[in-house]
């Protein structure tokens, strides 16, 4: 037996095609390794960070939240907001101007001014302002 009957014979092709798959797929590797390179030597090369000592410390005092019924911070905050506003608003609007301004809670801080009678209702959804 002599050229292709020989090599179908003793199962070349199927040795041929394994050889050409452990070479690819070694080359794949190699490829994937090779692209992942920098990010290697970007954390070998990264300089190396200074810690400052810091001689005198303070204490530091946890910050509590803030109380979202205080009425007294709750006044601060929406002061400005109630200040752009006519002598007599809708709570709509003093509504948007706490969501423009990012009060925190204004569902919760609008009913308490009501509630504590800084907000008085005029009818048709209309309030003003109580010093």
């Amino acid at each position: 037996m002599i050229g292709f009957e020989a090599i179908s014979h003793h199962n070349g092709w199927v040795a041929a095609a394994t050889g050409a798959c452990i070479v690819f797929s070694g080359l794949i590797t190699l490829s994937i390794i090779i692209s992942q390179l920098h990010k290697l030597v970007a954390l070998l090369d990264r300089p190396k960070t200074k810690v400052e000592v810091v001689s005198e410390e303070k204490p530091v005092q946890p910050q509590l939240p803030d109380c979202p019924t205080d009425v007294s911070l709750i006044i601060t905050r929406f002061m400005p907001l109630i200040e752009e506003l006519d002598p007599e608003f809708e709570l709509a609007e003093l509504y948007i101007l706490a969501k423009k301004y990012h009060v925190p809670h204004p569902h919760l801080s609008i009913r308490s001014l009501i509630e504590s009678g800084k907000l008085h209702p005029l009818g048709d959804g209309i309030f003003r302002y109580n010093d």
